[in-house]
Order: C-alpha cells, then sequence, then structure tokens
C-alpha cells in the first residue's frame, strides 16, 4: 500500500467519533424512555457509521490497490473519490452531526456546560481543518478554522434547541453543496 493511504486512515476518525455519539445517544433516548422507533434509527446510524463506512473504505483502498477487480478499477477509483470526499473521511458535514448529536445528548442528560458542548466540536472542527486540508493552502486552513471557533462561540450563547437545530441546518446545507460541487467537478473532469 502507498505510503499516503496510511494517512488517509486517519480522516476515519471522524466517522468513527460520529457513529459512537450515533450509539451513545440511542442508548441514553433508551433510558430515558423514548419510543423505539427513533432508537432503532439512532442505533442503525451509528452502526452505518461505525462498522460500513470502514469497511467499504478499506474494501475500495486494497481493492485499487491490490488490483483485486481488475476490470472494475475505473468504478472503484470513482467510488474511492467519492468517498474520500464524502463517506470515509471526515468532512464538515458529519462534524456539524456530531455536534447536533452532542447537543441532543446534552440537552437529555441536563448539562448546562457549555464547554462540555464546545471543546470536543470545536477540536473536531479543528482536526478537520488541518487533515482535510493538508494539501491546501495554509490561509484555506486558517478560514475552517475561524469558521469553526465562531461557531463555537455562536453555540455558547444559544439554547440547546436553537444550536442543535442550526448543526442540522448546517449540515444539510454543506452535505448538498459538496454533493452538488462534486458533481459538477466530476463532469468537467
Amino acid at each position: 500500500m502507498e505510503t499516503y493511504r496510511y494517512q488517509e486512515l486517519a480522516y476515519l476518525i471522524v466517522p468513527l467519533m460520529v457513529g459512537v455519539e450515533f450509539l451513545l445517544l440511542a442508548r441514553d433516548e433508551k433510558r430515558a424512555g423514548f419510543p423505539s422507533s427513533g432508537i432503532y434509527f439512532l442505533e442503525f446510524a451509528g452502526l452505518l457509521f461505525v462498522a460500513l463506512i470502514p469497511a467499504l473504505f478499506i474494501f475500495t483502498i486494497s481493492s485499487i490497490e491490490y488490483k483485486l477487480f481488475p476490470f472494475q478499477t475505473e468504478s472503484l477509483a470513482r467510488f474511492d473519490r467519492y468517498g474520500v470526499m464524502f463517506l470515509f473521511f471526515g468532512a464538515w458535514w458529519q462534524v456539524y452531526i456530531f455536534g447536533a448529536l452532542r447537543i441532543r445528548r446534552l440537552s437529555l442528560k441536563e448539562v448546562s456546560s457549555r464547554l462540555s458542548l464546545c471543546l470536543p466540536f470545536l477540536g473536531l472542527g479543528l482536526y478537520v481543518s488541518m487533515l482535510i486540508l493538508w494539501v491546501s493552502p495554509w490561509g484555506l486552513k486558517w478560514i475552517s478554522t475561524l469558521w469553526f471557533v465562531s461557531i463555537s462561540l455562536c453555540l455558547l450563547k444559544t439554547s440547546f434547541k436553537t444550536a442543535e437545530r442550526l448543526l442540522w441546518i448546517l449540515a444539510g446545507i454543506t452535505f448538498l453543496a459538496e454533493n452538488v460541487l462534486f458533481i459538477w467537478l466530476e463532469s468537467i473532469v
């Protein structure tokens, strides 16, 4: 395996953290007595992020590197590129989902400390900014870092319900914008 593929394994930290947050929220909602249909969805999403996404990442990378499917190399390479941008690696929309899930979990536990929300969110956002933008210009990393700092400061001043809605909206907008951008770039290249 090429050396840059080992660096890509570090990107799996974000989906794994999102999956664990889904599973922890499902556990907390089960204890609080919420309806089971929502808990099943949370557990499914948690398993999707914890198990399926890393498995697809490892399958795709190993298939390309070891030429396991020689007639499907182009399809696997496209899936790898799409996965690199959205599924496997820690993308910004996943960080927003992490923040929204964490807010929900903290509101269930009735925790009033905003630092227990903002510090993990800010740390994960900075991690993604530095890791995903590894080869990008330094100025772009600073813009991303300032974005996460400003969102964290906004989260400190809003109610839990407003902050959760804001992060879900940001996750949806970011996911749609990244997909439209990817489709447009894929049609050009």
